[in-house]
């Protein structure tokens, strides 16, 4: 990232990371955790900052390799991307709650 400084999670609101320190993640490296925390537990504001720093399709490439989705969130990024629920890796590990 050429002399800046590393981004990491502080961006979001910490419902999204109560267990843990925000400030230690960061966001390119641990991606597909952050997308996953900030689905389950975010609000509006910290999806649209979700999207805007990782984009549509780097989301719609992460959420299908998420273990864990609770049926709602399960169903509303199945209808969003128009990927067939059954293409979730939470779906087929029974990982939905």
């Amino acid at each position: 990232m050429n002399n800046e400084k590393e981004k990491t999670a502080v961006i979001f609101t910490s419902s999204c990371f109560w267990d843990l320190d925000r400030k230690y993640l960061n966001l390119d490296n641990s991606k597909n955790y952050i997308i996953n925390r900030v689905l389950s537990n975010g609000n509006m504001n910290d999806i649209k900052l979700l999207f805007d720093y990782y984009g549509w399709e780097t989301i719609k490439k992460e959420v299908v390799k998420i273990k864990y989705l609770n049926n709602k969130i399960l169903n509303w990024l199945s209808s969003l991307f128009k990927i067939n629920k059954k293409r979730f890796r939470c779906y087929n590990n029974k990982g939905i709650f």
